[in-house]
């Protein structure tokens, strides 16, 4: 009887072995299954009848742009640029006549203060100046008040985030909305700030995820 009623309940499903119970989902025999009803009217023996939930409302937004709901976009993420600018000297080191930069040995913050939350990925370093080929610039890294290393001190940025660099990406602490993204640049040498008019100006940005 037993065999009878699977090849019965296979009628319609020839490939699935001990039958199909249309609305629940059940595929293969189930002990107890030649007491059940016919196939069409089957629910699962520990299991209520199925219930389709109504559909989703329908949302009319162009196909580049997915909407939660009419005017709402779901959260994303871009990757985008975010520049860090010098608190102090302009970022140039030397050069009085030409406009009065930093003595040697000063140490500038460059700082940004992203508004929506940004996890940096990538540091983008570039100097310039009559005999900048003999400085290196060396900083350190804060989001917050959290270095961003694994030990005090200054590293070659200038070297991490030339623009030819291969494997140099960095993954630093999501910054905040408001929470200061912050280096702290020096040079290795510095040009003369009593005479003359020869200077290094340093530019740091940062490439990394931002949410929107």
């Amino acid at each position: 009887m037993k065999h009878q009623a699977m090849q019965q309940q296979q009628v319609g499903y020839p490939r699935v072995i001990g039958g199909y119970y249309p609305g629940t989902g059940i595929y293969g025999y189930v002990a107890g299954a030649e007491a059940l009803p016919a196939p069409g009217l089957a629910v699962h023996p520990h299991a209520s009848l199925p219930i389709t939930p109504p559909p989703a409302p329908a949302v009319h937004s162009p196909p580049w742009r997915p909407m939660m709901a009419p005017g709402s976009p779901p959260l994303g993420e871009g990757h985008v640029p975010l520049p860090l600018l010098p608190e102090s000297y302009n970022g140039t080191w030397g050069a009085p006549a030409a406009g009065g930069g930093a003595p040697p040995g000063t140490i500038i913050t460059y700082s940004a203060r992203p508004q929506k939350p940004f996890k940096a990925a990538r540091l983008l370093v570039r100097k310039s100046g009559p005999n900048a080929a003999g400085a290196a610039v060396i900083g350190q890294v804060f989001v917050g008040t959290d270095l961003q290393q694994g030990e005090l001190g200054f590293f070659d940025i200038e070297s991490v985030g030339a623009g030819g660099s291969f494997d140099t990406w960095v993954s630093l602490k999501q910054a905040e909305p408001g929470v200061w993204i912050r280096i702290q640049a020096t040079l290795t040498a510095f040009p003369l700030s009593t005479t003359g008019t020869d200077f290094v100006v340093a530019t740091i940005s940062a490439l990394g995820h931002y949410l929107h």
